[in-house]
């Protein structure tokens, strides 16, 4: 393979994250240069929704992700106009199929207005641990058949408001005691016990034709006791692709939180994510990094640690995904936007949860 399509490969396998509110020179050059398959935009990329508007019309290239974590309830990404949904954890209170689809469709349509493709949600993990610091009201409810019927809902519901949705944490992040942002969690849980609880949403979901799957930064012992599954072929090509049949993109968490961060230099989480099986990474801060990141794979392939043939099967997956995000349109103008936002039929249905 000629380098320049080798970084043009390798370069959609990442999807970045940034300071500020406005495109940087860097973040040209990633996208210029590297054919970056994407960007995440978090609350502080954000101001008001016609600068959000503004910022995902700025960098156009063929292919080009937009994505973010826009959950409802705490993990609300960009304020008012914007409908600020409840939390997953209400919906699964008032346990219908019906508001919660509706949830997400209306949530849909607000981010295609505002430029996205991809919502990295609904949360599928059950709230087996009620000290768990990180889940909580993020998760449906304590049920796995709950969750699952919820989670097929909300993912069609973002599918049908012109966003496609990422389901997460695989194998399951509701009965940790530490948050993976902080610290790598170590999961105790039988693997017997996490097939008949924990995989019942994955595996409900899939079945349903979820795009997306994300692995989250866990040590399961009883699944892969020397790596944390986002590192691991023995959960992701294993368990994840091989017992539970997913054929779309697996995304890894952000692969500079604490969890997976103390333990492994970019360089080793970026080519041991790859090697497990994981085709898009999330790099969500430092732009050292992310330049470090693109030139580990680059040297990694060069060198014969990571085959050629890994990069093209992650590179067309995640291509496969760019091309489902092409009936997705984002507002033409600023008045469509605003007449998309915060609508009464929005805004409505949240005050009926509230009740």
């Amino acid at each position: 393979m000629q380098t320049k399509e080798l970084r043009r490969l390798i370069g959609r396998l990442f999807v970045f994250g940034f300071e500020g509110r406005s495109a940087s020179p860097w973040m040209r050059e990633c996208v210029e240069k590297h054919s970056v398959g994407g960007w995440i935009l978090f609350a502080r990329n954000a101001s008001e929704p016609a600068q959000v508007w503004e910022l995902t019309r700025s960098l156009k290239a063929p292919g080009l992700l937009w994505m973010v974590d826009h959950e409802g309830g705490r993990v609300v990404r960009f304020p008012e106009p914007v409908t600020h949904f409840p939390a997953l954890g209400r919906l699964g209170e008032v346990g219908s199929s019906d508001i919660t689809y509706k949830a997400h469709l209306f949530a849909a349509r607000e981010l295609a207005a505002m430029g996205f493709h991809i919502d990295l949600a609904p949360v599928v993990d059950i709230r087996t641990n009620e000290s768990n610091p990180v889940v909580g009201d993020r998760a449906f409810g304590t049920s796995a058949d709950l969750v699952a019927s919820m989670g097929v809902h909300a993912m069609r519901g973002l599918q049908d408001g012109g966003v496609l949705p990422c389901v997460k944490h695989f194998p399951g992040h509701g009965d940790t005691p530490v948050d993976s942002h902080k610290a790598l969690p170590v999961v105790t849980t039988p693997r017997a016990t996490l097939e008949k609880r924990e995989w019942v949403p994955f595996r409900r979901t899939i079945e349903a034709g979820v795009p997306m799957v994300m692995v989250g930064h866990l040590l399961v012992k009883d699944l892969d006791p020397n790596f944390p599954a986002s590192l691991s072929s023995l959960c992701v090509d294993g368990i994840l692709r091989g017992h539970l049949g997913f054929k779309g993109v697996v995304v890894s968490d952000d692969l500079e939180m604490g969890g997976i961060s103390t333990g492994y230099s970019i360089e080793e989480r970026v080519i041991l994510s790859i090697k497990a099986g994981v085709d898009l990474l999330l790099v969500c801060h430092s732009p050292d990094l992310q330049q470090r990141a693109l030139e580990a794979v680059q040297k990694a392939v060069e060198g014969r640690i990571l085959r050629e043939e890994r990069i093209l099967q992650a590179a067309g997956r995640v291509e496969a995904l760019a091309r489902a995000t092409g009936a997705t349109k984002s507002a033409r103008n600023l008045g469509e936007l605003f007449g998309v936002l915060g609508r009464a039929e929005h805004l409505e249905l949240c005050e009926s949860l509230r009740a």
